[in-house]
């Protein structure tokens, strides 16, 4: 790959997450906001969700108002998927990882790099095309203010900046799209073969994954 000059501004990570309470937990969050509170207290009565959260010295969770936390870090604290000894489980090897964290290019994001140069196969259904366009979306913007109403998630107190994430069933989605034929790669594309590597790399973290039976969240690191 013929690497641009143009030095990247951020790095980006796929955290493992607990899938089980990973979408329950960022709509449940959501569900707050709008002033209904039944879907956290569905969660705070599982044992290994509030377990967690105590852990972390927040004592009186029944009520998420109450909490002074982020969404963002609420959020990232129920969910990261952690060893026995209560650190970060990291995914895949530290090659895939700096390289899909470091693209060489402008847009300094390997996600929106094949967003922008990716194309639909003319004799494949659009479908194929659309549902993997929609996976790499749930990764770069499930998380934004367009999609929330607010901006917590990408202004988290504690540095956080979340972009999106998938739980266990779309990691597995994304990757059987990446090796599918729905989609091909734009002769526009600026850098020759970018797009083989940037999905070689997250391929390689979506097969990390799927063998720990993991959601992942998706982070952008200034």
């Amino acid at each position: 790959m013929n690497q641009s000059n143009s030095s990247t501004s951020a790095f980006y990570t796929l955290d493992g997450c607990v899938s089980k309470n990973l979408d329950k937990t960022f709509q449940a969050l959501l569900k707050v906001r709008q002033g209904d509170s039944k879907l956290w207290q569905e969660l705070v009565k599982n044992e290994a969700f509030s377990s967690r959260l105590k852990q972390q010295g927040l004592d009186e969770i029944d009520d998420r108002n109450l909490i002074t936390w982020d969404d963002a870090t609420l959020w990232f604290t129920a969910v990261r998927m952690l060893n026995r000894d209560s650190t970060p489980i990291m995914l895949g090897e530290n090659k895939n990882r700096e390289r899909f964290g470091r693209f060489p290019h402008h847009t300094g994001s390997s996600l929106q790099y094949i967003l922008d140069n990716i194309l639909s196969v003319p004799s494949q259904s659009e479908g194929l095309y659309s549902d993997l366009v929609e996976h790499l979306e749930y990764l770069t913007e499930r998380c934004s203010e367009m999609n929330t109403g607010h901006k917590e998630f990408q202004e988290g107190k504690a540095g956080l900046f979340i972009l999106g994430y998938l739980n266990f069933e779309e990691v597995k989605a994304l990757r059987s799209m990446l090796l599918g034929s729905g989609w091909m790669v734009s002769r526009e594309e600026p850098l020759d073969g970018g797009v083989r590597e940037a999905v070689r790399h997250l391929n390689a973290l979506l097969m990390a994954a799927e063998r720990r039976g993991a959601g992942l969240i998706h982070r952008q690191h200034e």
